[in-house]
């Protein structure tokens, strides 16, 4: 397995052309006013909201930079939409780790992939007793820089950490403390994609490490916000537990990036990429990054845990796939007595450590093929109590999937629904949980882990549509739908460009979803180097609830 190491020396910063070292630029310069782009083409009238987008816009602090991908500071972008006019604007995360790391102008805040530097503001005996500080009693980092979610009127940025920022939607600007989760549950991390119902209802995944019975992977519900004697209570503060599955292996819970919704089951996928905490702690006290303790066994089996939404149960049925490795669910939903998940899959865990910066920054880099991700899909039969055994159970048809009945459980078999290399699905999310067909990502190229181009797939039939442009840069493609939409592909798709060669290019990208043709865009010119982001979430001005 490969291990982490501590941050790396300051190196000369990116200034060729090759695009896969977008992800090594460094905004020195926020745009925090908006400015007013040019609009080519025609946007919809209907078309009135912010899309608000984050990921890594600083790579370095003075003489040490971060390791890895998922490290950077979190930068802000924001598109505003009013009756055919857009703004940009962009700023840092004001969060605690930010703050620290720019004072002290070093890394003084341990990341995913970068232990931290000695903070110059200690004595020697405050360095000391950090480092022997129990990690389960330090504070984490609050960079949330992997994606943007409403929980009600509230908009937070996200990461894997138990912390979240709050957001002013207007300015992007922090607002308040950081809103530590295990102050209203018991978990120790939290993934930063959550499901959103339609009456508001947030839920949320999270490890817990110290249950009595071993680690848990808790599954949070956040209400939509209500009155209760005159004061507000928010979703944060009415989170509960509503389901913890336990680890299979108790030394080695599983990470994820994602979980699976719809109208009746949680859908999680325990897969045997894992935070060996033995090795967690030694790092800890050793000053190694928490990447070192993340392994990958692909000799065992990744596992559906399927749980009941209204009673909390986890199904006894044991599904299980050969290895793979996911960081995104497409969409999951039942039909005829069978749930089908969608998967953009990798068959094991390199991926994740070529997309250290060092590999990144090599313009001749290139990702091993059998790492990068295809869309991919399963069925998982249910009530399978009296099914025959050895014995193929799914009976839906126009699929290659199988599902064996065997001693220890249900043998799962999937099929790749489109060779297209593919990752950061989005879909039409009033389809979520439910039949569909259409979702779309991004091409992921092996080289560099550039987002050269925009995919449209049908999962139903594996054909795929491509955008792209010659010296640009896409970003993950956000479906909004049409307010008179009868069709499931009848709205717009929205993306960000960047420009391999001008830094501080940037381009609201507005695609026809049912011709795959560019409507219009919108480009602007920032203030400083515009960076690439990983998710984002559109919210609606006329809308009360923001689906994702």
């Amino acid at each position: 397995m490969g291990k982490g190491k501590t941050g790396e020396k300051k190196k000369s910063l990116a200034t060729n052309s090759d695009s896969s070292l977008v992800w090594l630029r460094q905004c020195e310069e926020e745009t925090v006013s908006p400015v007013t782009g040019k609009l080519s083409g025609h946007l919809p009238s209907w078309l009135n909201g912010k899309l608000t987008r984050n990921g890594p816009g600083k790579i370095q602090y003075g003489d040490t930079r971060f390791n890895h991908i998922f490290d950077g500071s979190s930068y802000l972008h924001q598109f505003n939409i009013k009756d055919g006019d857009v703004t940009y604007q962009s700023r840092f995360l004001q969060s605690d780790t930010y703050k620290k790391n720019s004072r002290a102008n070093r890394i003084i805040v341990s990341e995913f992939g970068t232990a931290s530097y000695p903070d110059p503001c200690k004595n020697i005996f405050q360095r000391f007793m950090s480092v022997f500080t129990p990690p389960g009693s330090m504070d984490p980092t609050d960079n949330c820089v992997v994606s943007v979610c409403y929980f009600g009127d509230e908009l937070y940025a996200l990461t894997e950490t138990k912390n979240m920022r709050r957001v002013d939607p207007e300015t992007l600007d922090a607002v308040g403390e950081k809103t530590n989760l295990d102050k209203y549950v018991a978990v120790n991390t939290a993934t930063a994609h959550p499901h959103v119902d339609p009456d508001g209802t947030v839920y949320n995944m999270g490890n817990f490490f110290a249950g009595k019975k071993g680690p848990t992977y808790n599954i949070i519900k956040f209400p939509p916000p209500k009155e209760v004697n005159g004061k507000k209570l928010t979703s944060v503060e009415q989170a509960e537990i509503v389901v913890s599955i336990p680890c299979q292996w108790k030394m080695y819970p599983s990470y994820y990036h994602s979980f699976g919704i719809t109208e009746n089951y949680f859908i999680f996928v325990e897969q045997p990429f894992v935070f060996n905490l033995k090795k967690f702690f030694v790092n800890h006290y050793v000053g190694k990054p928490y990447f070192g303790a993340v392994e990958w066994y692909g000799d065992q089996k990744t596992k559906f845990r399927v749980v009941r939404r209204d009673t909390g149960e986890v199904l006894k049925t044991s599904y299980e796939a050969d290895a793979f490795l996911t960081f995104h669910h497409t969409n999951a939903y039942e039909k005829d007595g069978q749930l089908v998940v969608d998967l953009a899959c990798m068959d094991n865990g390199d991926t994740v450590y070529q997309l250290m910066l060092k590999n990144l920054e090599n313009p001749d880099f290139e990702c091993s093929h059998n790492t990068m991700p295809q869309n991919r899909r399963f069925v998982l039969p249910l009530n399978v109590q009296e099914a025959p055994k050895d014995t193929n159970l799914v009976t839906l048809k126009g699929t290659k999937c199988t599902a064996y009945k065997r001693d220890k459980g249900i043998e799962v078999n999937g099929e790749v629904i489109s060779d297209q290399f593919f990752d950061l699905p989005r879909i039409n999310y009033k389809h979520n949980g439910k039949e569909y067909t259409y979702c779309y990502g991004v091409e992921v190229s092996p080289r560099g882990v550039q987002f050269c181009k925009l995919v449209k797939m049908n999962v139903q039939t594996g054909e795929t549509q491509l955008w792209h442009e010659e010296g640009k840069l896409v970003s993950e493609p956000i479906f909004v739908a049409a307010p008179d939409a009868t069709e499931e592909d009848h709205g717009v798709i929205l993306s960000s460009l960047l420009d391999k060669d001008n830094p501080k290019y940037v381009a609201l990208l507005v695609l026809d979803p049912r011709t795959w043709q560019e409507m219009g865009r919108v480009e602007f010119e920032a203030k400083g180097a515009v960076t690439s982001t990983f998710h984002g979430q559109f919210a609606g001005d006329e809308e009360t609830i923001h689906l994702l």
